[in-house]
């Protein structure tokens, strides 16, 4: 709870290192696997039963998956590199206004007042827990997973929503 005793609650926000790095190995692999495919195929390949490839099509079409999966792995190591260099801000909650990290590659905090908060809503995609402020412009969105638990994820909810009821009965007296 804050009071006015208590100026802020922070929240530590760090994604999972262990995460990005199983990824980056992850799509590592299929590069390598992907990348022998296109350089040693000789055959057609047939999609889905809709498209079709020529020898040389397919060869193509695995590159192209080769090359996205190169992607993945420098995004991947260059998010563990700003991680480790420029670290990630937390989340904060003051009496007046919300803070937490925006941006990529290299997260910034950005301060959000309580009184442009319209609404909150909470979603997960993939495992990915995500809690969006809406506000009349734009919605943001913070990464609950990078909390480090569930205690943390619904403290900070529950506080966020008190502290947007109270703003809202403050505004309304």
């Amino acid at each position: 709870m804050i009071t006015s005793e208590q100026q802020s609650m922070t929240f530590r926000c760090r994604p999972s290192l262990k995460v990005m790095l199983i990824c980056g190995l992850f799509f590592g692999a299929c590069a390598a696997v992907i990348g022998q495919k296109a350089s040693t195929n000789t055959k057609g390949l047939i999609l889905n039963g809709i498209i079709e490839f020529s020898p040389s099509g397919a060869s193509t079409f695995y590159w192209v998956l080769t090359a996205l999966s190169i992607l993945f792995v420098l995004v991947a190591g260059w998010m563990i590199v700003t991680t480790l260099v420029h670290g990630v801000p937390d989340v904060v909650l003051t009496n007046e206004a919300i803070s937490f990290p925006v941006g990529f590659p290299i997260k910034r905090p950005f301060r959000l007042p309580y009184a442009e908060i319209t609404g909150l809503s909470q979603s997960e995609v993939s495992g990915q827990r995500i809690l969006t402020l809406h506000t009349i412009a734009k919605k943001h969105h913070i990464a609950l997973n990078w909390l480090g638990s569930k205690d943390a994820e619904v403290a900070l909810t529950r506080e966020l929503a008190q502290q947007l009821s109270r703003d809202s009965a403050g505004s309304e007296a």
